[in-house]
């Protein structure tokens, strides 16, 4: 399990978590439990889209995209309706995995929260048997 600080995941772009240390250096167990936890909950619960987006995220997202402008490339990318897309990451939006523009404040690029970035990390490593 791996733990992140929220601001360097805020001030840093995707390639600097690989770099992040693993928790056992840091040695909280209960930051440990919590990471375990909300990964196994994420595995259980998201779709496999969404699992999906979480990983290109992590592996390419720069935090530039907008909501719109990342469904049409993922559309392609992923070979999914633009209009699934759209369900998949307000459902991450909608459970805090996510955070990106609505309707009413638009302009905002979609980028992973502190819990999608561990959630991600596990997902990209191809973490089983939590």
């Amino acid at each position: 399990m791996f733990t992140f600080s929220r601001e360097g995941l805020l001030r840093e772009n995707s390639n600097t978590l690989n770099s992040l240390k693993p928790l056992r250096e840091v040695d909280n167990p209960l930051l440990l439990e919590l990471e375990h936890v909300l990964t196994r909950l994420a595995l259980s619960k998201l779709t496999e889209l969404q699992k999906r987006i979480m990983v290109e995220l992590y592996r390419n997202g720069d935090g530039y995209e907008t909501f719109s402008s990342l469904v049409r490339k993922l559309s392609v990318k992923l070979s999914a309706p633009e209009s699934t897309l759209k369900w998949s990451l307000r459902g991450l939006r909608d459970v805090g995995l996510i955070t990106s523009g609505k309707a009413d404040l638009k302009g905002i690029p979609v980028s992973l929260t502190y819990a999608g970035a561990v959630v991600a990390k596990h997902l990209a490593e191809g973490v089983s048997g939590l």
